[in-house]
């Protein structure tokens, strides 16, 4: 097997065990930051969230800064992108848990993420090729632009300003002194068995960053992903649709490898079947997921930090949905007065 050959298969089995590992020694999981900052006033998680945006920006643009990688913006479908952003924010708190943590748990011997796995992969392939698609191309139609590019935070404020070609470290600079200010500024980590949320949100953003240039062994850039590629992984055996493997598909694969050596490791690892009850609603969840995150382009992982990290105003829309959406959820499942 030549080279080229190799290096697409290693850079996307190495992307994948690292992400799985980092994200299961931290227990990095969107649903877990909103439920516990929203329900218990622990931001603890949600702090290793925005420090691996503010890292995985930094990574971005010094990769774009030293020409390693051409990464692309992506575009503000603003419709698909609030609807599929609530979609997803409500199905991960029915599933218990977002696309990247499902994928993680896999690997620390939970069942039921397999059930959010079939239930996601069903929603996606439903709204991306299935009987939704129609829809989903719908939605997709309004597009906004700044002339004639998808537009990003620091051209939307450069044109506000006058400047038409603001640097985007005009922008990256004083958000992140501010973002680490108040990061800094909250209440000691509680204790547990996870890495503190420093390291857990240095590592993420590293592993997003980086996982722009490896990608790129692959063919086009694409990151770290977890939506449309999780519903291929399942179909690509069954109908053989995508026709070839992508280097997405095989970062998958290892996530949960990555997960099960860290869990393993830490004796974390254990076969845990939920009740039979659950059951339904952890599928719903990864149906809500699955439909959600094909409908906004992206999940919590592909939009929120991936292409967030490039400052597109779509992934950043989309983002803020799925926040929204999971927050709703929470007060309306787990909240509600008697």
């Amino acid at each position: 097997m030549d080279e080229p050959v190799w290096s697409f298969y290693l850079s996307a089995l190495v992307t994948g065990l690292a992400f799985g590992y980092a994200t299961q020694r931290g227990g990095f999981c969107l649903t877990r930051a909103l439920s516990n900052y929203v329900i218990m006033g622990d931001a603890t998680i949600l702090r290793a969230y925005g420090l691996a945006l503010l890292v995985a920006t930094l990574g971005v643009h010094l990769l774009q800064w030293f020409d390693l990688v051409e990464i692309p913006i992506r575009s503000f479908p603003w419709l698909a992108n609030v609807l599929g952003g609530l979609v997803f924010g409500f199905g991960m708190i029915l599933a218990g848990g977002c696309s990247g943590s499902t994928w993680y748990r896999v690997g620390e011997g939970a069942i039921g993420a397999w059930v959010v796995l079939l239930g996601f992969a069903m929603g996606a392939t439903t709204v991306s090729v299935g009987t939704l698609a129609p829809l989903r191309r719908w939605l997709q139609t309004p597009d906004v632009k700044l002339g004639d590019a998808p537009p990003t935070l620091y051209n939307v404020i450069g044109r506000a300003i006058g400047v038409a070609d603001l640097s985007p470290w005009w922008i990256i600079l004083p958000l992140g002194l501010a973002l680490a200010w108040v990061l800094g500024r909250g209440p000691a980590e509680p204790e547990h068995n996870k890495w503190p949320w420093p390291l857990t949100g240095v590592a993420v953003g590293v592993l997003i960053a980086l996982g722009w240039w490896t990608s790129s062994f692959g063919g086009a850039p694409t990151g770290v992903t977890f939506a449309i590629n999780t519903s291929h992984v399942f179909t690509y055996p069954l109908v053989g649709y995508p026709t070839r493997v992508n280097w997405s598909m095989i970062l998958l694969l290892g996530v949960p490898v990555g997960a099960f050596v860290g869990a393993w490791h830490t004796g974390e690892f254990g076969w845990k079947l939920p009740p039979g009850w659950s059951l339904v609603k952890l599928f719903a969840g990864g149906l809500l997921m699955g439909s959600g995150g094909v409908l906004a382009e992206g999940c919590n992982i592909t939009q929120g930090l991936t292409n967030s990290a490039t400052l597109a105003v779509g992934s950043l829309s989309a983002f803020a949905a799925m926040g929204l959406g999971g927050w709703l959820a929470i007060r309306i499942l787990y909240l509600r007065r008697p």
